[in-house]
């Protein structure tokens, strides 16, 4: 069962598919330096995803991780 969110009219869902962190930096309305601080604090979990500090894009499962632990932009 897929949790459903809350939304305003005229706002729709964020598809979890791969996005660069600048775009979710963006989309999430911080610097990408900031949203970096943020992810690395699931270092340990995002590992699992084979993610490494220098990843540029976010495969689908990482942003659906990180939709989990932040919500969704």
């Amino acid at each position: 069962m897929e949790k459903q969110g809350i939304y305003f009219e005229g706002e729709r869902r964020i598809k979890p598919k791969a996005y660069y962190k600048y775009e979710l930096a963006a989309l999430y309305n911080v610097c990408t330096k900031t949203f970096s601080s943020w992810i690395h604090t699931y270092l340990d979990e995002l590992q699992q995803f084979g993610y490494k500090k220098s990843t540029k894009l976010l495969r689908p499962e990482v942003v659906r991780f990180l939709f989990e632990r932040l919500g969704e932009p």
